[in-house]
């Protein structure tokens, strides 16, 4: 199957969350079985997938990695994307300037952050699916006829 695997779901399974950054156990043990479900993920239906990535998805992937949240130090980061690119398994698409302008007009009508199209509109033509924890990927899946799944079963974010 040809896939969009959402930055957030790359971002799950390798960030493990530590307790105590969250107010209650119960809180840190919800934010585990979500790592927890991702790195399943990642692991068992990864592998048979077709999965296509953006230029721009590779640049969020080291950002958040890197930079956001619970850090990965950054060589780890770069080499994770240094792994995607050199995947050959995994297609890599070029952003267009139609794709930007696109992406500005969706991010303007809808109100979705302009980097989830960036991520999503150029490979869009390719795929059968997205996996996301994004509410946001309910709205552009259904916007461009793409199947939205959820691997953690808790959608994240606004």
């Amino acid at each position: 199957m040809r896939a969009f695997v959402d930055t957030e779901l790359w971002s799950l399974a390798k960030k493990r969350p530590v307790r105590s950054r969250f107010k209650s156990e119960e809180e840190f043990n919800l934010a585990m079985e979500v790592h927890e479900r991702a790195v399943k993920f990642f692991k068992e239906v990864f592998p048979s997938l077709d999965v296509y990535i953006s230029h721009h998805q590779l640049m969020e992937i080291f950002h958040v990695m890197a930079f956001r949240g619970l850090r990965v130090p950054l060589r780890e980061a770069l080499a994770i994307v240094e792994r995607i690119m050199e995947d050959e398994s995994i297609v890599k698409v070029p952003i267009t300037a139609d794709v930007v302008r696109e992406a500005l007009k969706e991010s303007s009508e809808t109100r979705i952050h302009v980097w989830d199209f960036l991520c999503f509109l150029p490979v869009r033509r390719f795929v059968d699916i997205a996996y996301s924890s994004d509410p946001h990927f309910r709205i552009i899946g259904e916007r461009y006829g793409v199947e939205v799944v959820n691997p953690v079963g808790r959608w994240m974010g606004p």
